[in-house]
C-alpha cells in the first residue's frame, strides 16, 4: 500500500476500531489492548536441513528436518511458522519432519487444534458496503470511509457534499477540520475522484493548507518537469488567492487569520477581499 494511504488507515483505525469490529467484524469488544511488537519475516535460526527435491513422478517439494534433543513444547508452534514462511516463499508443499533424539520419550504436540490453524481470512471489500453506513458515523476518521463505499448510483459530487458537510459539522477546530479535508483529497485519489473533490471544496466556499495539498504539489511538480519557474509561481499565486477567496467567503476566520493562515500580509488579504466584492 501506498504510503500516503497507508499513514491514513494506520493514524486514523484506533479512533473506529470498536465500532467497526462490531458492525463489520462480527466481533463485540468489551476490552482491547494495542500491541506494538513488528511482526518477524525471518527466522532467528536456520532449519537445520531444508531442500527442494523433485520425486521420480516429477512432483516438486520442499523438505524440512529439525533434530530435537530436547522435548520443546512449542515445536509444533514453530513448525507451523516455518511452514507458512517456506510455502510464501517457494510456492511449493512442505513436508516437515522432527527427529527427536532426547532420552526421555517425547510429549511434545505435533498436531495443531482446529482453531490454531489457519485456513484464510475475512475480506471486507468497502465498495461493497453503502456509503451511508460510513457517512451515519460521528468518528470523523470512520466517515471519511464513505468516499470509499458504494455510492449506489448517487453521483460523486452529492456524496463529497454529504461527506464535507458531516465533517464540517462534527468538527469546530479549523486546523483539525483542515486535517480531515486533506485526508478526504487523498483518499478520494482511490476512487479516481481527484477533480470532483476539488469542485465540491471550491463550491462549498472551503479551503485547507495549500501547501500540503495534493493539488498544489501535483501542480508544482508538473511546473518543475516543464522547467516553467516563472508559469509555477504564478499558479502558485493563483491557488493561493482562491484560498483566500475560500476562507473569506466561509466566514469563520477574521482576516487577520486569514493573513496568518495563508501567509501573507493583511493588506495583501484586504487588497483581494476589496477586489471581490
Amino acid at each position: 500500500m501506498s504510503n500516503k494511504y497507508d499513514k491514513i488507515f494506520k493514524e486514523n483505525i484506533g479512533e473506529y476500531f470498536l465500532s467497526l469490529s462490531k458492525k463489520h467484524l462480527g466481533i463485540e469488544v468489551a476490552s482491547s489492548e494495542e500491541l506494538k511488537d513488528k511482526l518477524q519475516t525471518t527466522l532467528e535460526r536456520e532449519a537445520d536441513f531444508l531442500r527442494k527435491i523433485t520425486t521420480p513422478k516429477g512432483e516438486k517439494m520442499i523438505i524440512q528436518l529439525e533434530f530435537q534433543t530436547t522435548d520443546e513444547q512449542g515445536m509444533v508452534e514453530r513448525m507451523q511458522l516455518c511452514f507458512a514462511l517456506l510455502r510464501q516463499k517457494y510456492q511449493l508443499p512442505v513436508h516437515q519432519f522432527v527427529i527427536y533424539v532426547g532420552s526421555k520419550p517425547p510429549k511434545m504436540r505435533t498436531r495443531l487444534q482446529p482453531q490454531e490453524i489457519f485456513t484464510g481470512f475475512k475480506l471486507i471489500d468497502l465498495q461493497q458496503v453503502s456509503y451511508e453506513q460510513w457517512l451515519d458515523s460521528n468518528i470523523p476518521e470512520e466517515m471519511l470511509l464513505a468516499i470509499l463505499g458504494d455510492f449506489q448510483q448517487v453521483d460523486a459530487l452529492i456524496v463529497l457534499k454529504q461527506i464535507i458537510s458531516k465533517l464540517d459539522k462534527l468538527i469546530n477546530d479549523p486546523g483539525t477540520l483542515q486535517k480531515y479535508i486533506r485526508q478526504l483529497t487523498t483518499l478520494a485519489r482511490l476512487r479516481n475522484l481527484t477533480i470532483e473533490t476539488k469542485k465540491t471544496l471550491n463550491s462549498m466556499a472551503f479551503t485547507y493548507d495549500i501547501e500540503k495539498d495534493a493539488f498544489y504539489q501535483k501542480g508544482v511538480k508538473t511546473g518543475k518537469e516543464e522547467g516553467k519557474e516563472e508559469g509555477k509561481k504564478e499558479g502558485r499565486e493563483e491557488v493561493k488567492i482562491e484560498m483566500v477567496l475560500g476562507l473569506i467567503n466561509s466566514g469563520k476566520l477574521t482576516l487577520s487569520e486569514i493573513a496568518q493562515l495563508a501567509k501573507i500580509s493583511l493588506e495583501q488579504v484586504q487588497k483581494i477581499a476589496d477586489q471581490n466584492k
